[in-house]
Formats: C-alpha cells, sequence, structure tokens
C-alpha cells in the first residue's frame, strides 16, 4: 500500500479549512432553530437540547472525522470499499437528502 505523504498547511488553507468548519458545525439553523425548539420543547427542554445537539453537532462531527480518518475526496469514496452499487446509492442519498428531500421550501 502506497503511503500518504504528509504535508504541511498553508496560513491560507488552515483559514480556509477553519471557515468550512465553521460553517459545518454554525450555520444559520443552529443560530435560529435551538430557540424555537425551546421554546416548542417547554418544560422538556432537556431531551430537546440533547436531541439537536446530537443532530447540530456530533453527526457533523463524525462526518469530520470520517473524512479525515479515510482520506477520502468524497462520498462515494467514503461508501466505495462497501461497494460500488453502495457508494452510487449512498452519494444519491447524501445529495437527495440535503436538498430535495428534506431542506426544500414547503408551503
Amino acid at each position: 500500500m502506497r503511503e500518504a505523504q504528509e504535508k504541511k498547511l498553508t496560513t491560507k488553507q488552515y483559514l480556509i479549512v477553519a471557515s468550512m468548519s465553521i460553517a459545518l458545525f454554525f450555520g444559520a439553523g443552529n443560530l435560529i432553530f435551538p430557540l424555537h425548539v425551546g421554546q416548542l420543547a417547554g418544560k422538556n427542554w432537556g431531551p430537546a437540547a440533547i436531541g439537536f445537539s446530537i443532530t447540530g453537532v456530533v453527526l457533523p462531527l463524525l462526518s469530520l472525522l470520517a473524512v479525515a480518518i479515510t482520506r477520502s475526496n468524497g462520498v462515494y469514496q467514503i461508501g466505495l470499499p462497501v461497494g460500488k452499487i453502495f457508494a452510487l446509492s449512498f452519494m444519491t442519498l447524501m445529495q437527495l437528502a440535503s436538498g430535495p428531500l428534506f431542506a426544500a421550501p414547503r408551503n
């Protein structure tokens, strides 16, 4: 197996990675949605806060770690060890989940 070369990042690259990480963890939904969830949860704010923390912090962190550990260039390469059909299906599902299935505006 070919050994990966270790490269030092430039300051500009560090800033780019840092800004992408901030965008991954702190979007507009993380600014507005927690207040709305807290209001709707009422006295059940504890479980609501735990659920929001899992979906808003833990899952993005796991995705960042998955890419860092596997050193992949994208979602397709993450799923490729399982198989080509799985990788294609997984990539397609991720694209649909981030857009048309969940994030698209609704009436």
